[in-house]
């Protein structure tokens, strides 16, 4: 059970409402939207993250089901799994991704080189040397940027979810 209220989603600053509105009916936006300017920053963010980003699809969701698995978010993995799916992703391929990440043995070795970036980022802070440069082989400047944004912000998504004890929704 929610920590505190969800929003009715009246009274709220036309801003922040037009954000809201290009949303799903889903808890996150409706716990979020008791959070002003906050959340208008963090809407715009995740929007660009997510739609105008310059790496694919699959990448994108591998970095957050990962992230989301590391940093137990049962929310995050709930929607993004849903969203693998979509993507035409294997059951078999979230699944490791999920519960042994760069280890899994259903993951080529470009996945498996980003699974293992996004497990050291999230765990130690930062991604190691060799991690890094492993990854550079494969990725562009902004596409490396892109992907530490992409796993710091899923990060502060799961910790947002875990902290106010968001319901999961109901598909």
């Amino acid at each position: 059970m929610a920590r505190i209220p969800y929003s009715d989603m009246t009274g709220l600053k036309p801003d922040l409402k037009e954000e809201l509105t290009k949303r799903p009916d889903a808890n996150i936006y409706r716990m979020l939207a008791n959070g002003g300017n906050a959340a208008l920053g963090y809407l715009k963010m995740g929007s660009e993250i997510r739609f105008n980003a310059v790496l694919s699809p699959t990448s994108r969701e591998l970095i957050i089901l990962r992230t989301g698995s590391l940093c137990k978010s049962v929310y995050e993995l709930d929607h993004h799994t849903i969203i693998a799916r979509d993507l035409g992703l294997e059951e078999l391929k979230i699944n490791g991704v999920i519960h042994t990440g760069s280890k899994s043995e259903t993951l080529d070795d470009f996945e498996k080189t980003l699974m293992l970036f996004t497990e050291e980022t999230v765990i130690e802070g930062k991604a190691s040397e060799k991690s890094f440069f492993d990854l550079a082989e494969y990725f562009s400047h902004e596409e490396l940027i892109e992907t530490t944004l992409l796993i710091g912000f899923y990060m502060l998504t799961s910790r947002f979810l875990q902290t106010f004890n968001v319901d999961l929704d109901e598909h």
